[in-house]
């Protein structure tokens, strides 16, 4: 199948032992999507026309701006705000022609403000949109594509599933959703009935390593081993956010 590329950054992300391997393959596209866009592909013709088109978030407008690549940025938001004020233009002279129109004896009423409607699209749109989140979806969805044709076909793989930290809440979410339609009936309850259990177990884990990690601040515990709770917080974020606040060590021991 056409996705068969994807399953060796996916096994390498189960070989990797860590809280979620659906988050350490989000970072790493994330990590290569920023490097395109800041690569030479911003001086293509057809890309220019979709970061225009698309812009970015405010999380990823704030990661490229730490690249420091400030040539590149300045370049590819130039003609990002250019085609906004084309759109924006646009919107507004529709609005307010279709204001000029109405009853202007008549009070303004909350049911007029609909006809602001294209200009608020627009923004809306604007807000919404990214062209580096855009990237990464496309890649993510045919990684969790991927991961039930291995589920369904490769016992190692399933294996390796079965024996990792389980998921984040995020990416649990989406194997929940995308599994009733890559499995069926029966596959799909027998997958539930297994990874449920490696999550939620997975979560007790980082609770209790959490509360470990909570008490060793108080000075009677100070002579205690920290156990696994060094790097706790993080990894508790990451489980319930699916967000990687700082590196992680996997191998951290307690001294």
């Amino acid at each position: 199948m056409k996705e068969r590329i994807y399953t060796v950054p996916l096994n390498e992300a189960f070989d990797a032992d860590t809280e979620c391997a659906f988050c350490e393959l989000h970072k790493k596209l994330n990590e290569d999507a920023l490097r395109y866009t800041l690569g030479a592909s911003y001086m293509e013709e057809d890309v220019r026309e979709t970061t225009d088109n698309l812009g970015f978030c405010k999380a990823h407008y704030k990661e490229m701006y730490d690249v420091q690549n400030r040539l590149g940025l300045s370049l590819i938001l130039s003609t990002h705000l250019k085609k906004i004020n084309e759109k924006l233009d646009k919107a507004l002279k529709s609005d307010f022609k279709t204001l000029d129109s109405a009853e202007k004896t008549r009070i303004f009423k909350k049911a007029d403000s609909d006809k602001m409607s294209k200009t608020a699209e627009l923004i809306s749109k604007t807000e919404d949109s990214c062209f580096i989140c855009e990237k990464i979806k496309s890649s993510m969805d045919r990684y969790v594509e991927t991961f039930f044709f291995l589920w369904r076909t490769e016992p190692d793989f399933k294996n390796k599933v079965l024996n990792s930290k389980g998921f984040c809440i995020e990416h649990f979410g989406v194997l929940i959703d995308e599994g009733k339609s890559k499995l069926n009936q029966k596959e799909y309850a027998e997958f539930i009935g297994k990874i449920a259990p490696i999550v939620q177990e997975s979560l007790k884990r980082v609770e209790e390593e959490l509360l470990w990690f909570i008490k060793k601040f108080d000075y009677r515990f100070d002579d205690l081993p920290w156990k696994n709770s060094k790097n706790s917080l993080q990894r508790g974020i990451l489980k319930t956010a699916g967000v990687l606040v700082d590196k992680i060590n996997y191998d951290e021991a307690d001294e």
